[in-house]
């Protein structure tokens, strides 16, 4: 009796085992494919990330094409008219009125100043936003300035990278557009392993005074579009923002160790 319970033990005891390792191995085969299908996931949303980026800089490229497109027309228009402007300052010249003549140089030298130059440091991400913003603000009536340097940001991601300087340009536009002044300065610089990316614009009344805590206006005045995510990727990158205003100029000023 104690034999055939001891055997009955045995037995049950190799069928559990035996259960067991089955719904072990079902269970791992299972973690198994759990985990290819996580990494297909991850795969093919890593390709889908590619083929936006691929997308998109297509879509800038296209843009700034356009934009080359457009300067190159308007250079040959200014080449195809600047001798007959030269004829006609020459006659007011030779006619001793010479008072019509630097009127007439004058409206030329406007027009010139409506023209845009492209701007190629070497970053095409930064060309493209750079060219693109100039070239709104100069259809807005803006005067631009800029001291740009050939800076790659490699250590920024595309992303903020864009959104930063796309927020910082916007900011500027749209307040300099709703000054009398209407004039914006641009300047990327690296000082002493800092890049620093400052962006001026007229004000005709402070900022800082009238707006402190840069809240959004109903009109589009001020700064506050934008600021929030400025310091957010300013502040990820271990970076500075330094915010003042000097000479009917408001002055946003960020800088990142590199």
């Amino acid at each position: 009796m104690i034999y055939f319970f001891i055997v009955m033990c045995v037995v049950v005891t190799f069928m559990w085992l035996r259960e067991y390792r089955k719904r072990k191995y079902i269970e791992n085969q299972e973690i198994e494919k759990d985990r290819q299908l996580t990494k297909y996931v991850a795969q093919n949303l890593d390709m889908e990330k590619t083929l936006l980026d691929m997308k998109k800089k297509y879509s800038e490229q296209q843009d700034m094409s356009g934009e080359i497109k457009k300067i190159q027309v308007q250079s040959r228009m200014l080449k195809h008219d600047m001798k007959n402007h030269s004829l006609v300052i020459l006659s007011y010249l030779e006619e001793g009125k010479t008072e019509e003549a630097k009127d007439y140089t004058s409206k030329i030298l406007d027009n010139l100043n409506k023209m845009y130059t492209y701007i190629n440091v070497g970053n095409s991400l930064m060309n493209y936003i750079l060219n693109n913003k100039f070239s709104k603000a100069k259809d807005m009536g803006i005067k631009v300035k800029a001291e740009i340097e050939n800076l790659a940001f490699e250590y920024m991601d595309s992303v903020d990278f864009s959104s930063l300087l796309n927020n910082l340009l916007d900011n500027a536009i749209e307040a300099a557009v709703q000054s009398k002044e209407k004039k914006m300065e641009v300047i990327i610089s690296n000082q002493k392993g800092f890049d620093s990316i400052v962006v001026k614009n007229s004000i005709d009344s402070s900022v800082l005074e009238g707006n402190p805590e840069f809240k959004s206006t109903k009109d589009g005045a001020g700064h506050g579009f934008g600021m929030m995510q400025i310091k957010k990727i300013t502040g990820k990158y271990n970076g500075m923002t330094d915010i003042y205003e000097e000479r009917k100029c408001f002055v946003i000023n960020v800088v990142y160790p590199c």
